[in-house]
């Protein structure tokens, strides 16, 4: 897990630097700008929150187990492309340690998220892209899954300052793994985060 970290916070950076020099080249002279007030630029957001897990094997018939609250955390950045729409990267994570294991599930993700009225912060997301399971022990052992996820959700930016914003938000993860000898699963998480933005 530590290595799809590593690698999605490339490709996180990968997706913003784009996004950012684009947004940069629509300012030509003689065309008026929005207003600072305005959702215009780079953006990034962290966040820290809880998240409530069930999984689901496909071949033990038992259906999603007991829900299960963890800790969870994302990161975001990206580019605005108009007033109403916010493009980037997520690299999300809910982590569960007990007696000695640490289970880590994941997300890397292209994220849009759409403000329907322009003076409102408030704003619906979805995303999808790669995803992680590990299950590591503290005597060096480890297994990891890989699959792909989906997510949708909704949140509001709420202003602080001039560029830095408070953003509650819930989002509902769906990762579809492949799990060892065609066992494969569902892990669904629903979370409840509360992030701080920068905008420029």
């Amino acid at each position: 897990m530590r290595l799809v970290i590593r690698r999605g916070a490339a490709l996180l950076a990968l997706v913003a630097l784009p996004l950012a020099t684009i947004q940069a080249q629509q300012h030509r002279p003689g065309i008026r700008e929005l207003p600072r007030e305005g959702r215009q630029g780079f953006w990034g957001v962290f966040e820290l929150g809880a998240g409530v897990e069930q999984v689901n094997f496909d071949n033990d018939g038992l259906g999603y187990s007991d829900a299960l609250t963890r800790p969870e955390f994302a990161i975001r950045l990206g580019g605005t492309v108009s007033e109403h729409l916010r493009l980037g990267g997520e690299l999300s994570g809910w982590v569960n340690e007990d007696n000695g294991v640490t289970e880590t599930v994941g997300g890397l993700l292209l994220v849009a998220q759409v403000y329907p009225w322009r003076r409102s912060g408030f704003f619906l997301k979805g995303g999808a892209g790669l995803a992680g399971s590990t299950i590591s022990d503290d005597f060096g052992g480890s297994t990891s899954d890989a699959g792909f996820a989906a997510q949708l959700g909704a949140g509001y930016d709420l202003r602080l300052g001039r560029r830095v914003f408070l953003v509650p938000s819930v989002n509902f993860n769906t990762y579809r793994l492949n799990g060892d000898f065609g066992q494969d699963y569902t892990e669904r998480i629903t979370t409840f985060g509360l992030g701080i933005a920068y905008q420029r």
